[in-house]
């Protein structure tokens, strides 16, 4: 946050008393919510994630002197992943916008990099703008500190006052002690088990009490995640989405993972995007997490990397074990895919006790069953580690048959989702259902 290297501004500028900005939380104006919007937008076209720090970037003050709310907009605060910090700031410091109040609303009336700012209490009267800029401004070289306050006269700034800073100043700003380091994660990944029990996994990540990859009964790996009480969750039938960056290939990926049901367990089919991550020459990842289907993410702590690469390929040298011992489908598995039979509700928009409109599509041995469906079944079968396809026959507007294709992708071990609708089918216990979502009498239907 830029305002928090000017909190020694009152010792530096003996015109000014220092004025403290409204920090309590409140809905932006609309044109703060269109320089927001206007970064998610460039940030997302770019194929970056949008990390914003909302509670910091944009803070209401009064700094013009006529008694109006005015707001500051720190460009810092929002960043995207692939572009990093120094998008908006430099040897000067850091963007900021200041839209001051007027007759039609507000209008942007400063916009510059600056090293710190402050609203200020200036001595004939009113309130002005405390600045820390780039030391050229006071004739010496860009490193050094130089101070300086603005007076608005209603049209532009003056300068109402204007020195370089010194090492008492320095001192004076130093009084606040420095906030701990954050939290990092170095633990080792770890391989254990053989066949369908084999996995590789890492623990001791502060926002995730374990990451682990286990070989999926159909081919390839899934991930599964266990998070801590500091992890943020997604709403209830939204999938978790987590972010993975490598800072040696600049690279990024995306994992969804859904809630399994019963456990507190977030899990999903491994993207091959994210597995070469793992094993590349990175020794952490940046990690990301979104909530909101995407829109907006939260960095998290660093993944350590070490051990990786030997764990997960110890890991796969299993797989052909575990796709061997799942070739026969046990009692509650299906035939073709690596999902259990039962009823599966889409958990984006409901539970299991309460599943959207009381539907719910039934997964057989060897087919997927809806309700009043009028289609004929014609095949059902795996076109990949993930992926597995329905064709059916179904009457058209006149009631002459033609063929119907539905493809699904399997993203946990007891969810999948129909590709062109993102939907999240998730199985649940028949006992839990409503009678009215009960609807398979067996096979044969």
């Amino acid at each position: 946050m830029i305002r928090s290297l000017f909190a020694f501004a009152s010792a530096l500028l003996p015109v000014a008393a220092m004025l403290p900005p409204q920090s309590a939380a409140r809905p932006w104006p609309r044109e703060v919510q269109a320089v927001f919007d206007e970064l998610k937008a460039e940030c997302r076209a770019g194929g970056g994630k949008f990390v914003p720090d909302r509670a910091n970037f944009a803070v209401q003050t009064e700094v013009t002197g006529d008694g109006k709310p005015d707001w500051v907009v720190e460009y810092s605060a929002a960043h995207c992943s692939n572009q990093g910090y120094s998008a908006w700031c430099g040897t000067a410091g850091c963007m900021i916008a200041i839209f001051g109040s007027g007759r039609g609303g507000l209008t942007e009336i400063f916009s510059n990099n600056v090293r710190g700012w402050e609203a200020v209490k200036l001595d004939r009267g009113g309130t002005g703008l405390g600045l820390s800029v780039h030391g050229t401004v006071c004739g010496s070289v860009g490193a050094d500190m130089c101070l300086e306050v603005l007076r608005w006269d209603g049209r532009k700034w003056a300068v109402a006052g204007r020195r370089r800073g010194t090492h008492a100043d320095v001192a004076a700003g130093s009084g606040e002690a420095a906030p701990p380091p954050p939290p990092g994660h170095d633990a080792r990944w770890q391989f254990g088990g053989t066949g369908a029990g084999a996995v590789a996994a890492v623990t001791g990540h502060p926002e995730m009490a374990a990451l682990g990859l286990r070989c999926q009964p159909g081919g390839g790996l899934y991930m599964s995640v266990v998070p801590t009480k500091a992890l943020q969750l997604p709403p209830a039938g939204r999938p978790l989405l987590i972010g993975f960056r490598s800072h040696a290939e600049f690279t990024e990926t995306t994992q969804q993972l859904m809630l399994e049901p019963g456990k507190s367990d977030f899990s999903g089919a491994l993207d091959p995007a994210t597995r070469a991550l793992l094993t590349g020459a990175d020794s952490d990842l940046a990690v990301y997490v979104s909530v909101d289907g995407g829109e907006e993410w939260r960095e998290i702590t660093y993944l350590s990397l070490a051990g990786s690469t030997a764990a997960i390929r110890s890991l796969e040298r299993q797989c052909p074990k575990a796709a061997a011992a799942s070739s026969t489908a046990k009692p509650g598995q299906s035939r073709v895919v690596p999902l259990p039979t039962g009823y599966y509700i889409d958990s984006r928009l409901g539970t299991c006790a309460k599943p959207f409109g009381d539907m719910a599509i039934y997964l057989a041995q060897d087919r997927i069953v809806m309700q009043h469906n009028s289609c004929k079944f014609t095949s059902f079968k795996m076109m990949d580690g993930q992926a597995f396809r329905q064709t059916e026959s179904c009457p058209d507007i006149d009631g002459s048959p033609g063929p119907a294709t539905f493809d699904y992708r399997i993203t946990g071990p007891q969810s999948f989702e129909t590709v062109l609708y993102g939907d999240a089918w998730t199985w649940c216990p028949a006992a839990q259902l409503p009678a009215k979502a009960r609807f398979y009498k067996g096979a044969g239907r």
